[in-house]
This record gives C-alpha cells, sequence and structure tokens, in this order.
C-alpha cells in the first residue's frame, strides 16, 4: 500500500531523513521507534505532503505522491494525526470533526461517519457542543484521532499518540487503534517511548539520526538481544 525508498528530506539543506526506506502493506500496523531527533516525525510529515522531500519516492496504492499536495494526498486516502493534537479549539468538537469530513468523497456519509466516532469515542458525543479548546489533553486526542478518521481514510498515520497523556488515556487511545485495526484499517504510528505500540503494531522500523538502523516484525525483533539493547538503550538515554 505505502512504500518509501530512498527518502530524504532536509531542513535548510541539512537532511533530517536519509536514504530511508520503509513500506506499510494494506491491513498491518507499523510503528516507527527512535530518540527524539530520529527524523519520525519528518518522515510522518513528507508522506502525508506537508514537508517537501530532497529526494526519493514515495508511492501510495501505486501512485506517487513524492510531488504532490496534502490536499491531493489526503484526497487519495491518507490522514495524518499530527504530534500535539491541533486541534481547532475555538471550534465545538461537531464542527471540529465536520471540518475532518470537507473532502468530497467524506461529505456524503458524513453523518454516517458522525455516529461511528461517536460510537468510538463517547466522550465526543457528550461534548459535541463544547469548545475543543476546553478539552482535557487526553479528550483533544480522541478528537484529533476522530477527525483524521471522518474521511474513513485508507491509511491513517498517527504521531506521538501518547505524548504528553494521562494513563488512562494512553490505554483509551491504544485501545481504539486495536478496534480499528481489527476492522482492517491500515496503521502507521509513532512511539518515542511507548510499549503499548510495539504491543500493538505487526512490524517496526527502529530510526536513529534520520536512518533506519534495525526493522522487523515484532513478534521476532522484541525478543532478540540486539533489539532489546538498541531500542531500550535509546529510549532510556532521552
Amino acid at each position: 500500500m505505502l512504500s518509501v525508498e530512498s527518502l530524504q528530506v532536509e531542513y535548510n539543506k541539512v537532511p533530517a531523513v536519509r536514504n530511508l526506506n520503509i513500506h506499510v502493506a494494506a491491513g498491518e500496523v507499523v510503528c516507527l521507534v527512535g530518540p527524539n531527533g530520529a527524523g519520525k516525525s519528518t518522515t510522518t510529515m513528507a508522506i502525508a505532503g506537508v514537508k517537501r522531500a530532497a529526494s526519493g519516492t514515495i508511492r501510495f496504492a501505486d501512485v506517487d505522491i513524492s510531488r504532490q499536495t496534502p490536499e491531493a494526498i489526503a484526497a487519495l486516502g491518507i490522514s495524518l494525526v499530527p504530534e500535539g493534537r491541533r486541534i481547532f479549539g475555538q471550534l465545538t468538537v461537531r464542527e471540529n470533526l465536520i471540518v475532518g469530513a470537507t473532502l468530497s468523497r467524506a461529505a456524503a456519509r458524513r453523518n454516517q461517519q458522525l455516529d461511528r466516532m461517536f460510537s468510538l469515542f463517547p466522550i465526543l458525543k457528550e461534548r459535541s457542543s463544547q469548545m475543543a479548546g476546553q478539552m482535557s489533553g487526553g479528550e483533544q486526542q480522541q478528537l484529533a484521532i476522530a477527525r483524521a478518521m471522518m474521511t474513513s481514510p485508507r491509511l491513517l498515520i498517527v504521531d506521538e499518540p501518547s505524548l504528553g497523556l494521562a494513563p488512562q488515556y494512553v490505554d483509551l487511545v491504544f485501545e481504539t487503534f486495536a478496534q480499528l485495526r481489527s476492522e482492517g484499517v491500515t496503521i502507521l504510528v509513532v512511539e518515542q517511548s511507548s510499549r503499548r505500540a510495539l504491543a500493538l503494531a505487526d512490524r517496526l522500523y527502529l530510526l536513529r539520526s534520520g536512518q533506519v538502523v534495525m526493522e522487523g516484525a515484532v513478534a521476532e525483533l522484541a525478543g532478540s538481544a540486539e533489539f532489546e539493547s538498541a531500542f531500550f538503550g535509546e529510549m532510556s538515554a532521552t
């Protein structure tokens, strides 16, 4: 479904991601892990078209999206939940969700998707007329995920979903991902240190200094001494 080959992304001509190769198959949950500054968020922004790649190829469903706009990429079926949530604080919960359904292919089934999101996140239905900026961080994260899901994406990209959340909200968010996975939603999730992501993912890529240093099935890597040293050693150092 998603293929990233020889990706290089730069800031002021300084590479943040170098010669990066990843792939995500339909129905998979894939996790990008690594310390701060590893290039995880930059990679997701390049895939979503928010940050233009300096070189390399990004293909989604056999379409080259390397030079397409974020709007065109979203229309193809990719939704990004960015780090920090970035909800519209001066809009109500319901209005935030409606904004997420502005794509023509999503607008036709807006009410159906609203009902689905309210079912996934009951607190959003309860707070539907409340200003989003008045919600807690955990509630805002639920809103950010629901807003991204309003388009019924083929690929959901989530950047640092547990960052700054209380443990009960981390549990809720990852339970939601597990449910989406059971429904066949393809997910690419970025996590710096959460072992919950590893419990959810099928495969992972360990990034360091903008490059993939280890990759493979979670079931295989999680039990290896090399991975434990590379992953948990990096995490404890951050």
